[in-house]
């Protein structure tokens, strides 16, 4: 048997007034699904970009299919999230007036792969120099672009849901800076051992 004191926290039953996740030992879980199909139709729909050949931009987002969960377990953030996207874009040449249209399709964007690692598939719906031109504009500036917006989105996703998913305990040491005329005083609020409320 253990000895006074030096059992397993985990044992530990915190008393929290809002009762709720003791120590955040157990399983909570944040669904990020509709947050994130927005957040991707923000950064990636009006995305353009320009070079001597030409300008695209993307136009619409048609296809956003998967889902996104932020959990809590043993006071440890974990993220997963899984989407296949599909873009569609339009160009023109710098020297035509002719709209070439194509599509972008994203397939595997989820938490086992780094974002510059994100497959990202261009394709045009007509076959011209013009075509072909704006395609290869997409395929390298596009792309590189579409992937910092993809990383944009996990950065944002995890700063989002972190917010409340670990809860403050009873042992955490809580800095707190108070004023009192011109002096500013520093002081850290802590818990009292167990063994020191054994002996009151």
């Amino acid at each position: 048997m253990a000895k006074w004191g030096e059992g397993d926290p985990r044992w530990i039953v915190e008393e929290r007034p809002d009762a709720t996740n003791v120590n955040n030992w157990h399983w909570t879980e944040k669904n990020a699904s509709s947050w994130s199909k927005d957040k991707l139709a923000e950064l990636l729909t009006n995305l353009e970009v320009s070079d001597s050949r030409g300008t695209c931009k993307i136009v619409d987002m048609p296809r956003c299919d998967g889902d996104a969960v932020a959990n809590n377990r043993k006071a440890k953030l974990i993220f997963f999230y899984e989407w296949v996207i599909e873009l569609k874009w339009a160009g023109e040449t710098d020297d035509s007036d002719e709209t070439i249209e194509g599509t972008v399709e994203i397939p595997n964007l989820s938490e086992e792969h780094d974002p510059e690692d994100v497959d990202v598939t261009v394709t045009v719906s007509s076959s011209s120099d013009k075509a072909d031109a704006l395609k290869e504009l997409m395929r390298s500036k596009g792309t590189d672009l579409i992937r910092e917006r993809l990383a944009a989105y996990i950065s944002a996703l995890k700063k989002e849901f972190s917010q409340g998913m670990i809860l403050p305990t009873k042992t955490d040491s809580i800095n707190q800076v108070k004023s009192t005329g011109t002096t500013t005083i520093n002081y850290k609020k802590t818990v009292c051992s167990q063994a020191e409320h054994a002996s009151s």
